[in-house]
């Protein structure tokens, strides 16, 4: 997962982040027929949308805080205080960027046959990105070697899934989540980049045990 951290990787994501800021929402006639579609679709399942919406609010404010909270208490508690600072820092200041950056671009969200939506503005998907953030980072910084590729797979996986709840949905244009996506990895890539250069965690050293047991992330920096 080391890949994170190469400039090009970042460069990427944020050529994706601007592409998908720049092309979708409202003014995109495939994204409006997407829309329309799952809202068509959507309008006689209420029992599966029931189930997303439970599906969703793992992407919510109280589980990704949550998630945050948790593994920066576990990190403190085997002295590993600068990790579990890097981790706190990097979720709170996704937040407060994503909100920014709703604010900045100003895309609506989409209705079609949606009884209630947010008040907030569309682009990026918030659930998104806080996801990607909040799961992955807390597993690459906490996971041992030996269960670390597995477990990230799994962290952007359940984001993945939550992303494409939003779009089910109908609070969400697809590229709002595509763009969620980008600027939870890109947020990620920076945590590790910032973390390896500031001593408190050991990327190089712990890709050079991929396979074998090792202390996870930062924990040699906590001795």
């Amino acid at each position: 997962m080391i890949i994170f951290t190469r400039p090009f990787v970042i460069i990427a994501l944020l050529g994706l982040f601007s592409l998908a800021a720049m092309t979708g929402g409202p003014s995109n006639g495939l994204e409006r027929t997407i829309m329309q579609a799952i809202a068509e679709f959507r309008a006689g399942r209420p029992n599966l949308t029931e189930m997303v919406v439970g599906i969703t609010n793992l992407g919510g404010a109280y589980v990704t805080l949550g998630v945050t909270a948790g593994a920066s208490l576990w990190l403190l508690q085997r002295r590993s205080t600068a990790p579990a600072l890097l981790l706190v820092l990097s979720v709170l200041i996704e937040r407060v960027l994503m909100d920014a950056l709703k604010a900045w671009i100003g895309r609506p969200r989409p209705n079609f046959g949606v009884d209630w939506l947010p008040q907030s503005l569309a682009f990026p998907s918030g659930h998104s990105a806080n996801s990607m953030t909040a799961f992955l980072a807390a597993v690459l910084i906490l996971a041992p070697p030996a269960r670390r590729g597995p477990l990230a797979a799994g962290a952007i996986l359940l984001s993945v899934v939550v992303g494409l709840s939003r779009i089910y949905l109908g609070v969400h244009w697809p590229t709002d989540v595509i763009g969620g996506w980008a600027l939870g990895l890109i947020a990620v890539g920076v945590t590790l980049i910032i973390g390896e250069r500031s001593g408190a965690l050991s990327l190089e050293q712990q890709h050079e045990v991929v396979g074998r047991h090792g202390p996870p992330l930062g924990e040699d920096k906590a001795a």
